[in-house]
């Protein structure tokens, strides 16, 4: 097996995967749910929702030591949430994917992709498991669910999405909302499809958060501490202005600062501006992410797509930050055809440019096209190329000799919700 910079290709499957970045509101999957004037009333007025997809999944490796490989998966989300009852509600989500085999290719002749349906061909997991309870401004989650944060979010990138296990808090005063949490498994397409320690040999994350949204301005100053592994402190703030009713643009900055625990070898600055420009459906932006580390130290990307601007489909700045610095640019431009009168019709391209101060550098380019016609269903292509330029950001098992990781891939979603 190669490894792209010390890491499996299995686990760079699951890892590296971008996609857009807003500033980093506090998130997550806490709703408010109808009030009830019994536990039995709040089961029976309870809500099913879900989604069914299918995908399908084609990677074309550069390195004649890989052959293409293929696959095609069905599966989805089924979820049960009852009503609230005296501020208390509980939820459950069933995730399954499984592949085509018919439509997939031979595991046995590496030609098998296990990233939509994992190793096995198949995953069924109990997703979300959780009770919740609210009061005015403020909300409590104990259990499994769907959170979004600078460095642990959902990245919803194959089948289902990360899932986490622990308990999250928030209140909110006026624009504020302060936030706490504490996480300790997690499973989805950037672990493994079952839930499994977030840190190995250690007792999980702790963060603390203050976040600001008020008409056009949003902040966020986040703290982490990843037991074993690092201290996080993460800011950003975004200000959008509109220059007519057609027109806006809007300015975005990012920093992060990370010091090792334990001696884990984790230890770096992220910083990062953006500009975004949109006009009637035309969308433009401009990102930009410098990733400094120490010669002996790398940067942690954290739990599911990272946290930096310059994130494609596959690489980001912090995923290539071991042991020299990154600077990374990303250019995009995109197009909503509804301005034209088809509503639901889409299409972006984004260029990605990846160059590390010593030896690494790599060019990504990524283009979607998604049709969106009503809430109930869409589809979304994307075609996603890598340019290894010095061919080395892999490297073999048995030998470390470097393997070059350059590749095309296609991914196709279908989504059908209720």
């Amino acid at each position: 097996m190669k490894k792209i910079l010390g890491l499996s290709l299995v686990t760079i499957a699951y890892l590296q995967a971008g996609g857009d970045i807003t500033p980093q509101v506090c998130q997550s999957d806490i709703k408010a749910p109808t009030s009830i004037n019994s536990i039995a009333d709040a089961f029976a007025q309870g809500k099913v929702s879900g989604q069914i997809r299918a995908g399908y999944i084609w990677v074309d490796p550069s390195s004649e030591a890989y052959p293409q490989n293929y696959t095609t998966a069905i599966g989805g989300q089924l979820k049960y949430e009852t009503a609230s009852y005296q501020g208390f509600s509980a939820g459950v989500a069933f995730y399954t994917s499984h592949a085509i085999m018919g439509l997939s290719g031979d595991r046995d002749e590496g030609k098998f992709n296990e990233s939509l349906a994992s190793d096995d061909k198949y995953y069924d997991l109990l997703g979300e498991a959780y009770i919740n309870y609210s009061y005015e401004s403020f909300n409590i989650r104990v259990g499994r669910q769907l959170i979004d944060t600078p460095y642990a979010d959902s990245d919803d990138i194959r089948m289902t999405p990360n899932t986490f296990e622990g308990v999250v808090a928030s209140y909110g005063i006026d624009d504020f909302t302060l936030l706490g949490a504490y996480l300790t498994k997690w499973q989805g397409p950037d672990a493994q499809y079952e839930f499994e320690d977030l840190i190995e040999d250690g007792d999980g994350v702790a963060l603390l958060a203050l976040t600001y949204a008020k008409d056009d301005l949003e902040a966020g100053i986040w703290y982490y501490n990843a037991d074993n592994t690092a201290n996080i402190v993460y800011a950003d703030i975004s200000q959008n202005f509109e220059l007519n009713s057609d027109t806006n643009i809007k300015l975005s900055a990012q920093f992060a600062n990370q010091s090792e625990i334990d001696d884990s070898g984790v230890d770096g600055m992220l910083y990062g501006a953006m500009v975004e420009f949109g006009y009637k459906g035309l969308s433009a932006s401009i990102a930009y992410d410098k990733v400094a580390v120490d010669d002996d130290s790398s940067y942690f990307g954290g739990f599911g797509g990272g946290v930096g601007y310059v994130n494609m489909f596959e690489m980001t700045a912090g995923a290539l930050a071991s042991f020299e610095d990154i600077d990374a640019w990303k250019y995009s431009i995109g197009y909503d055809f509804a301005s034209v009168g088809c509503d639901g019709l889409s299409m972006s391209f984004d260029y990605g440019d990846f160059d590390g101060e010593n030896n690494h550098e790599a060019k990504e380019y990524n283009f979607t096209l998604a049709y969106a016609p009503s809430k109930t269903w869409d589809v979304e292509i994307v075609y996603d190329k890598i340019d290894d330029v010095h061919k080395n950001l892999a490297e073999d098992d048995a030998t470390h000799a470097p393997i070059d990781f350059s590749l095309d891939r296609v991914l196709v979603r279908a989504n059908y919700n209720f």
